[in-house]
């Protein structure tokens, strides 16, 4: 009896001992090393989290872009990058900068963290107006030049179309349509110069000609083109001769020439 109650105290004591050794290596060793480690991954691979959002434009000629940074530890380096040039950052407040942007092209933002780790993200900038307008649908019917002027970003700027003569007097439209940018001109023997612009102030210059070859109308037109540029480059493209019968029944193209157009 007596033998027994002893041998069960010792076990109890063995058990005792056994549960306190392992709580002492959890608390003093085995939790340390996870939190400490744990920390230190943390510390090592966290990257910072970053926000590139691109603004509206209201003149179709600049706009801007936030950066903005989100990060446990300091930032290293901000670099930011539109098709090979580095615009000029203005930092607002403490983690968000401004960016402006003049031109159309891919932004790319990289954010660089004091642990090295780092982040990048693009945004395409196709909302500024680079383009001129465009004259479409011209043709010439008994000695009158329709034509439609067309622009699909910022707009045509229907006050700023003009015409001029082959000597350089003003031609007034005999016919106007605001609503489809049409407009209808008496042809000019010695040439008809028609000038238009859309609301970023790009710039287009519609050149037409007529002829008689037999009892067709012949329409000869050319555009030359004006874009604000850093570079100057230039262009080629096409446009038709129409031919038309003096009763407006008939109609085909019969070859087209060349057009240059010239960038400033």
């Amino acid at each position: 009896m007596i033998n027994d109650s002893f041998s069960t105290r010792a076990r109890r004591r063995s058990y005792t001992s056994s549960s306190d050794g392992f709580l002492h290596l959890l608390l003093f060793y085995i939790l340390p090393f996870i939190l400490f480690n744990g920390f230190l991954f943390f510390c090592v691979t966290t990257a910072p989290e970053i926000s590139l959002e691109l603004a509206d434009t209201k003149d179709y000629l600049t706009t801007e872009a936030t950066l903005t940074i989100e990060s446990w530890f300091p930032t290293k380096s901000v670099s930011v990058n539109l098709d090979g040039e580095e615009p000029e950052m203005t930092e607002d407040k403490r983690h968000s900068y401004t960016i402006p942007i003049s031109k159309n092209g891919v932004l790319e933002a990289t954010v660089v963290n004091l642990n090295g780790m780092s982040v990048t993200q693009y945004v395409h900038v196709n909302i500024l107006d680079e383009n001129p307008p465009a004259i479409e649908g011209e043709h010439i019917e008994d000695g009158i030049v329709t034509l439609t002027v067309t622009d699909s970003q910022s707009g045509v700027d229907f006050d700023s179309i003009y015409a001029l003569d082959g000597n350089g007097e003003q031609v007034i439209p005999i016919e106007v349509d605001r609503d489809t940018n049409t407009l209808s001109y008496e042809m000019d023997s010695s040439g008809l110069y028609v000038y238009a612009q859309d609301r970023a102030g790009n710039q287009v210059q519609g050149t037409f000609t007529s002829r008689m070859e037999g009892d067709l109308e012949m329409l000869e037109s050319s555009t030359n083109v004006s874009v604000d540029s850093d570079e100057e480059s230039v262009a080629e493209i096409s446009a038709t001769e129409t031919d038309v019968t003096e009763d407006s029944t008939k109609s085909e193209t019969t070859g087209s020439s060349s057009i240059q157009i010239t960038i400033n």
